[in-house]
């Protein structure tokens, strides 16, 4: 039986994106889509749905427009309804609450967030078998609506890669992303991309004779493993930690973590096709 999906967001590429996604996880479901809230009601008004993802900034009628609408109507209100937005704020996210949302996730977000997000919706309302889900990954980090409301399912969880730092002690060594070119005043270098999130990015990098300390403001230049994406030029970044991969004072290997500093609207819609491309 087929698991119905409702797609909706104005951007024909971010639904590319989701619809690659979940047929690669979930190729049991059909995909419907809609590009705003009005040609969704419509969808939901002729033929049965079993999820609704949605965005929320859209023109004509928006996500949380479409979401009080759902469950103002007694035949549609059941429909687990799973936010995705940029509007990552908690004042956006109490109001999702507020107007009923089961789920909600910021951009730009990873394939294995999404799908964690999606296999728990359809879980919770029966139209899923917890242990036929198939899960692409058994971690990752909480969205903000569940750190808000203290639900947590017992899995633990971080929006922080510094937890990655660990993977060393780990028997599979982690798959590498990318690379990425650092610019630190004067001094360029290059460095291998081992995890990446909205937030941040962890490094590795080759121990040189100088290289910036905690705090350091630099320049980042990602360039993806999967050559179908788009490198993303000029990030701001300051050193958020440093620290040896090896445990011995001569260590040849550096972990990075940078924190981003206000990316542009361009830079993080470009981070979210990274992201959803090189998991």
């Amino acid at each position: 039986m087929k698991i119905r999906i409702l797609l909706i967001d104005d951007a024909s590429f971010i639904r590319d994106l989701i619809k690659r996604t979940l047929r690669k996880y979930l190729p049991q479901c059909e995909i419907i889509e809609a590009a705003d809230g009005r040609k969704a009601q419509s969808i939901l008004g002729r033929q049965p749905i079993d999820l609704i993802l949605s965005d929320w900034e859209m023109p004509g009628l928006s996500g949380e427009e479409l979401l009080q609408w759902v469950r103002a109507d007694e035949k549609l209100a059941v429909i687990p309804f799973v936010m995705i937005s940029s509007l990552g704020g908690k004042e956006h996210i109490m109001r999702a609450v507020q107007a009923g949302v089961s789920d909600y996730l910021g951009k730009p977000f990873t394939g294995e967030e999404l799908m964690q997000k999606v296999q728990k919706a359809l879980i919770k309302s029966g139209k899923l078998n917890k242990a036929a889900s198939g899960s692409p990954s058994k971690g990752g980090p909480f969205s903000s609506l569940e750190i808000l409301s203290g639900k947590s399912d017992g899995m633990p969880g971080s929006s922080s890669l510094e937890a990655l730092t660990g993977a060393a002690k780990t028997k599979e060594a982690p798959k590498l992303k990318g690379t990425a070119l650092v610019a630190w005043g004067k001094i360029e270098f290059r460095c291998m991309i081992k995890a990446i999130s909205v937030d941040e990015v962890l490094l590795v990098c080759k121990r040189g004779t100088e290289h910036p300390s905690v705090f350091a403001d630099t320049t980042v230049t990602l360039s993806p493993g999967n050559q179908a994406s788009k490198a993303i030029s000029d990030l701001q970044a300051y050193v958020h930690s440093i620290s040896a991969v090896e445990k011995r004072p001569d260590a040849e290997f550096l972990n990075l973590l940078m924190r981003f500093d206000n990316p542009t609207e361009e830079q993080r819609v470009l981070l979210s096709s990274f992201i959803l491309e090189n998991p």
